[in-house]
């Protein structure tokens, strides 16, 4: 289990795919990034910087942690950029941009986050905006899938860049979770094989001669 963070080599390595785990809280929505299938306590004390009572620093308990998506790209610096990028988007929502971000929230009579109970809707929806603006400024979009656990978190489409692939998780309860989470990391080695492979060959079929024809 990964404990901290990976560069591109460590994943490769391990047979880990270049892919961004995004898991929610089903108790309160709040979300965290992975470079495994995994929710680990450096993970949660890297991404929440200043917890407060609208924002509690959560706990590493399996049960309480579902999977909400898996970005994949196609090589491992691409999916390393994008887990960067999202802990950066993180950093400012919580720390440099704090009261920018509070402005653009949905807000009760008390000035707080709107909620029903301790869940957030906020946090999960702010994940996904940020899921697809680092996609687009980082420019990671060529050959990208997205696996959700339902396609309602997504959102509407026309937020999303085009060449963008999403799909559908099949249902699964809290004990297939990882086991499902495994197979997509399987078919995420083998895209990356095939497109390894892809671009080896062009250059091959690219520098050979071509016959010349006579009249």
């Amino acid at each position: 289990m990964a404990t901290k963070f990976r560069n591109s080599f460590w994943l490769k390595t391990n047979e880990f795919a270049p892919q961004v785990f995004l898991f929610r809280n089903i108790e309160t929505g709040q979300v965290v990034y992975s470079q495994t299938p995994h929710v680990t306590k450096y993970q949660i004390k890297q991404q929440f910087f200043r917890p407060n009572k609208e924002n509690k620093k959560p706990l590493p308990r399996h049960d309480i942690w579902r999977p909400l998506a898996v970005a994949q790209f196609n090589d491992y610096q691409k999916a390393v950029q994008a887990y960067h990028g999202l802990v950066e988007l993180r950093y400012m929502r919580q720390v440099s941009r704090k009261d920018e971000s509070q402005s653009l929230r949905k807000l009760n009579d008390y000035n707080r986050i709107w909620c029903s109970g301790q869940y957030r809707p906020t946090y999960t929806m702010e994940s996904t905006a940020d899921l697809s603006a680092v996609i687009d400024e980082l420019k990671l979009s060529e050959n990208c899938k997205i696996y959700w656990d339902g396609l309602w978190w997504r959102g509407d489409a026309k937020h999303w860049n085009e060449n963008i692939e999403h799909i559908d998780l099949e249902r699964f309860g809290r004990r297939e979770k990882f086991v499902i989470l495994d197979e997509i990391r399987e078919k995420g080695l083998l895209d990356f094989q095939k497109n390894s492979q892809l671009e080896e060959a062009q250059p091959e079929s690219q520098t050979q001669p071509q016959q010349q024809t006579t009249a």
